[in-house]
């Protein structure tokens, strides 16, 4: 899925670039993302321009499917399983306006240290009743042994070794559905086994586009643009930024290193988490954080949001990088016409 994650991340993120110019390439200004040609001849096979609601009614059958096979997988472990049926509500997002423009940006920045979503309406439709598992009932009448029989098919061995621990070492393991159970099965076969990025009849092509954006940042006229916004930031006050696209980088680095400091601060063992509730709740870390300087990086990046915004206007940068990337793309596509053909065929909607 890595592949899937770059590309679908590397498209979005030319629609992210701000544009608003009467410059020399006015024009393509009026290009966004969704012209992409790539867009064009795959988005039926990874969904672009879908209906939200559809979206919402496809996940729901993936999910009721992975249930029923997970039943019928512990089934074959010897134990009963009733399929939970999900219901999450209706969620309806009120798209913020002002987004991706100057007052935005002097509001909230790149939204790093800001929280500008939780000023979005959001109404949830709440289940008229407190979900219930079906199956605590029949999981609560086993002895321990069998409740851990019971875990076991169905989520795997659940192992750790407590001489690989290191504190403050993160430890990684690589997932595999064969050792995650009945969970690991069902997900497996609904959510994987009907993928493109993991069809190996494919993997050329889209290691190939993963390339083709990579490879459109290293563009001698990609370059030239990234070069002028880079100088137009320092002119600003703003310097150590090379390109648009990692121009927040810095700011999740240093929220980050902020995070692990406050963090590493706090008495967790210790802390009186009832008076923290009787005085409002709020994030123990979040309050540190403030302590040690959050307020400064907040407003740094703020001051790099804004240039940013200012030099991508003055520049024209997004419909310049639109049509280098689109030409890219026009080109890959005339390499890669017949796999393209052949995934469409395979994989797109009415496939």
């Amino acid at each position: 899925m890595r592949t899937a994650r770059v590309v679908l991340a590397s498209v979005a993120a030319l629609a992210a670039l701000t544009a608003c110019s009467d410059g020399p390439a006015a024009e393509s200004a009026e290009l966004t993302w969704e012209d992409s040609p790539l867009n064009e001849a795959l988005g039926v096979v990874w969904g672009s321009g879908q209906d939200p609601e559809e979206m919402e009614r496809e996940e729901a059958e993936r999910m009721r499917q992975v249930e029923e096979t997970v039943a019928s997988c512990m089934a074959d472990e010897g134990f009963e399983y009733t399929p939970v049926e999900y219901d999450m509500g209706t969620t309806i997002v009120t798209e913020d306006e002002d987004w991706n423009t100057e007052e935005w940006a002097q509001q909230y920045g790149y939204g790093v240290t800001t929280d500008p979503w939780s000023a979005q309406e959001e109404e949830v439709a709440e289940p008229e009743e407190e979900w219930v598992d079906p199956n605590d009932e029949y999981v609560n009448g086993m002895s321990a042994s069998e409740q851990e029989a019971y875990f076991e098919a169905l989520y795997g061995p659940q192992t750790f070794e407590e001489e690989e621990w290191v504190e403050d070492e993160e430890i990684l393991e690589e997932y595999d559905w064969e050792e995650a159970g009945c969970q690991g099965l069902a997900t497996h076969e609904v959510y994987e086994e009907g993928d493109p990025w993991s069809d190996p009849a494919f993997t050329e092509l889209f290691e190939a586009m993963d390339q083709l954006y990579q490879d459109g940042e290293k563009d001698p006229r990609m370059r030239e643009v990234n070069d002028e916004w880079a100088a137009c930031m320092a002119d600003a006050g703003i310097t150590g930024m090379t390109t648009p696209m990692a121009a927040t980088e810095q700011f999740y680095e240093e929220y980050d290193a902020l995070y692990q400091k406050a963090d590493a601060e706090i008495d967790w063992e210790n802390l009186d988490w009832e008076a923290l509730d009787a005085a409002g709740g709020g994030d123990p870390v979040a309050e540190v954080m403030e302590e040690m300087g959050l307020a400064e990086l907040r407003e740094r990046e703020i001051a790099a949001a804004v240039a940013d915004f200012r030099c991508q206007e003055e520049l024209d940068v997004e419909a310049r990088s639109l049509e280098i990337q689109f030409e890219l793309e026009k080109k890959f596509i005339e390499t890669y016409q017949a796999d393209i053909d052949a995934v469409v065929a395979a994989y797109g909607k009415d496939a």
